[in-house]
């Protein structure tokens, strides 16, 4: 008795210590630099930048957003040192870092900072503490394979650049925004989250390989635990990957003693030995999901599947099992994270298994090819003197272009089943938040799970076959009769069941064929439904039109100009270089034929999605006009800036903090007077992308009468953010003010500010968040908008 408390003891005591001895640095660094200082930082990046939004502040209505970019500082104010800072970055030129990466920057602690976790936030960008010798270096190997994964996985569409990189190495820097929350609303993150199930497809594969080789049982073992080693390193050390490493390495190390592998006791020696090596695992939220999923496999996902093979088959029992499991292991921790519960989570992980498999698969075998192609290029390169490295590596990255196109058509089925079930009604459920939502939770989940182990336990322990035999007679047998008037009853009630079920589903796929197929509402102009962003379509002819912006994401963009029916676009105009207004441009001259491009930013370039249309691209002068049909475009402002010298032109390296700010960037959007001519008379519009209230008064300055035109329908500026100003809607007076913008976006628009004013001025408003595509026409003297 007396062992156990003083084993906790011990545990307890070394926890403590542990926890001292690895924050006594940041404890001095704090006691120097206390929250709110201004700090100089000589640092090297630890991982690659990860996006984050904040909740509003005090007094605020908007959350601020940017990026998290871990740091190793080496030195402070010209101080040598070595803590872990966390920077929490709103410039843009953050985003760019890369793992291992060294910069210097000027960042300020934050009033949360402690001991614990330092953090600080930086609004200027870093400068690269690089030399010439420093940025020639190469990447590694194992980088460039992630990093020409990625790239080949671009070619095959946005769905693809996130979902195979993310499957298969965890590399979700390509996810599209909007992907990325529907397979957070499904319940579905945890695909690109690398885990144990890529460690054992790892394992398993090799070890067929070498067997297939005619290696031996330990020749297969040992080949399986060198290339898990390989894949962690190509991973990175992300806490889920390091548990699921650690834990078939256990494993692998079992089968090779002799000894047969228990899953719980390698998942408790893995947790344990990496909570005593980096203490800080135990409060990541990512380590903790993971080894709560692997938990509840191994000890819940059994019964659960026996109790469901009663009524179903064991493959389905299966599918169902595994994540329902997870997900009632993980719920309580998920829930810290998002104060809703996905509803329709299982549904979503039970139709995505199929193809999960297979996206890993292909990818592996992707990174395989390019693997050995690194490795191989500088022999070849030997052999083949004079030919440049990339030349002889692209045959390798054709090669590997095979699985990866593989690969894209089950990522992006997953990708379409994501957005189908976020898109139904009632995929979150709210749920009480805090810690009573936290302990209610976990109140449920400890019953549901006690009572499925409870019914597992009964339903194995053996039937009693004791009894007292009778000596009456038995009854009499009933005549056939009988049997046959029971047996008809019986049959047609089965038919009546079947015949309703049947009608039923006959109906339910009528009304979804009709639902599908329905008509669009006549349409002058279109205000796309893409989410956190703005894409609108001006009619210019039957099958064509004119598109201000393209939103977010690509699949949203496309979605919107199949609905209008248009397969031709007169002009695309890009108002500003962000990607809620320009990522959805990627690829669409695979999609409709595209005649010109008008464009604006802050920078000197083309926006990277417009580079297969630089030859038809153009920055507009102010009073430049562009007549399609029944439109007429006028560009009012901004004047273009004069182009600077390149980097090549002056001699001199482009550093990363000339990227442009983001609010130069939204300044830099182009305000446009749309007139449309239609039969029931003339509709005028006003576009001005994220154009911000003070560079609205700076542009309308160069105007005949120093304002914007009154008009009949404003698109608002910044999704109805508090700094695009009110100046602009008092100036304009529509009739209609429509706000494109994301349902339940953490950045609180539209502003209160913003609705206020169109309500002074008498604005009708429609919005996407409550009405989807906004589809608008002239009747009359009316505007009139349609939702489909």
């Amino acid at each position: 008795m007396v062992v156990v408390p003083a084993v906790v003891l011990l545990a307890a005591a070394a926890a403590v210590l542990t926890a001292l001895a690895d924050t006594a640095p940041a404890r001095e660094f704090l006691a120097v630099h206390s929250p709110g200082a201004v700090v100089r930082l000589q640092a090297e990046v630890s991982g690659a930048p990860s996006p984050y939004t904040a909740a509003p502040g005090p007094g605020k209505q908007e959350a601020s957003h940017g990026v998290a970019v871990d740091l190793s500082v080496s030195a402070a104010d010209g101080v040598p040192g070595d803590v872990a800072l966390t920077v929490f970055a709103s410039d843009p030129g953050w985003a760019a870092l890369h793992d291992g990466e060294r910069l210097d920057a000027v960042v300020t602690m934050t009033d949360t900072a402690d001991a614990a976790r330092l953090t600080a936030r930086a609004s200027t960008p870093p400068s690269s503490a690089c030399t010439e010798d420093c940025e020639s270096a190469p990447r590694g190997v194992l980088g460039s394979v992630r990093e020409d994964l990625a790239q080949i996985a671009d070619g095959y569409g946005a769905v693809s650049a996130g979902l195979v990189p993310g499957t298969t190495v965890g590399d979700t820097s390509r996810m599209p925004d909007a992907l990325a929350q529907s397979m957070k609303d499904t319940g579905l993150t945890h695909l690109t989250a690398v885990s144990g199930s890529n460690c054992a497809l790892v394992m398993t594969l090799t070890g067929y390989a070498a067997l297939a080789l005619r290696a031996s049982r330990r020749g297969c073992l040992l080949a399986g635990l060198a290339a898990l080693a390989g894949f962690v390193l190509l991973v990175g050390p992300d806490p889920s990957v390091l548990r699921a490493g650690v834990m078939g390495a256990l494993g692998g190390l079992s089968m090779l003693s002799g000894r047969p592998g228990v899953s719980l006791n390698a998942l408790c020696a893995a947790v344990t030995g990496l909570v005593l090596a980096a203490p800080t695992l135990a409060v990541d939220f990512g380590f903790v999901l993971s080894v709560l999923a692997t938990a509840g496999i191994v000890v819940s996902a059994r019964p659960v599947t026996r109790i469901l093979s009663v009524r179903l088959p064991t493959a389905l029992a299966v599918c169902l099992a595994v994540p329902l499991v997870a997900q009632l292991w993980c719920g309580p921790v998920l829930l810290l994270l998002n104060p809703t519960l996905p509803l329709y989570s299982l549904p979503a992980n039970i139709a995505a298994s199929p193809f999960v498999p297979v996206v890993t698969v292909a990818g592996l075998l992707a990174v395989c090819v390019l693997l050995v192609g690194r490795l191989l290029t500088p022999a070849l390169h030997w052999l083949l003197p004079g030919t440049p490295d990339d030349a002889v590596f692209s045959a390798w990255e054709r090669a590997a272009s095979v699985p990866v196109g593989v690969a894209s058509y089950p990522a992006r089925t997953l990708g379409w089943i994501a957005d189908t079930f976020a898109a139904l009604p009632g995929a979150h459920v709210p749920w009480p938040g805090g810690v009573v939502g936290v302990l209610l939770l976990t109140a449920l989940t400890l019953l549901a799970l006690g009572g499925v182990h409870v019914l597992d336990h009964r339903m194995r322990r053996p039937r009693p076959i004791h009894g007292t035999a009778r000596t009456d007679p038995a009854p009499r047998p009933e005549s056939d009769a009988v049997w046959r008037a029971r047996l008809s009853t019986r049959r047609f009630r089965r038919r009546a069941l079947a015949a309703t079920t049947a009608l039923a589903l006959v109906m339910l796929l009528v009304m979804g064929i009709l639902w599908w197929l329905r008509p669009a509402p006549e349409w002058e102009s279109v205000v796309c439904d893409v989410g956190q962003g703005d894409a609108v379509l001006h009619r210019t002819g039957e099958h064509s039109a004119v598109l201000v912006d393209g939103g977010p994401d690509p699949r949203a963009l496309h979605r919107c100009l199949s609905d209008a029916g248009v397969t031709h676009l007169d002009a695309v105009v890009a108002s500003h270089n962000h990607d809620d207004h320009v990522a959805g441009l990627d690829g669409l001259s695979d999609v409709v034929d595209v005649d010109r491009v008008w464009y604006s930013t802050a920078g000197d370039s083309l926006p990277d999605e417009l580079a297969p249309l630089a030859d038809k691209a153009v920055r507009p002068q102010p009073g430049e006009r562009f007549t399609s049909g029944p439109l007429t475009m006028e560009v009012l402002a901004p004047t273009p800036p004069a182009p600077t010298p390149t980097a090549q032109s002056t001699g001199q390296k482009a550093h990363r903090s000339k990227a442009p700010s983001s609010d130069a960037e939204n300044n830099a959007s182009l305000l446009l007077l749309l007139t449309l001519t239609g039969h029931q008379g003339t509709t005028t519009w006003l576009t001005a992308g994220d154009l911000e209230a003070d560079a609205y008064r700076t542009d309308t300055r160069t105007l005949p009468d120093h304002t914007a035109p009154h008009v009949d329908v404003l698109k608002v500026s910044h999704h109805g953010a508090r700094n695009g100003g009110t100046d602009i809607i008092h100036d304009t007076h529509p009739a209609l003010a429509v706000i494109s913008v994301g349902a339940d976006n953490s950045y609180g628009h539209p502003h209160p500010e913003t609705v206020a004013a169109l309500q002074e001025v008498g604005a009708a408003v429609a919005r996407t968040d409550q009405s989807g595509a906004l589809w608008i026409r002239k009747d009359g003297d009316r505007v009139v908008v349609s939702s489909r």
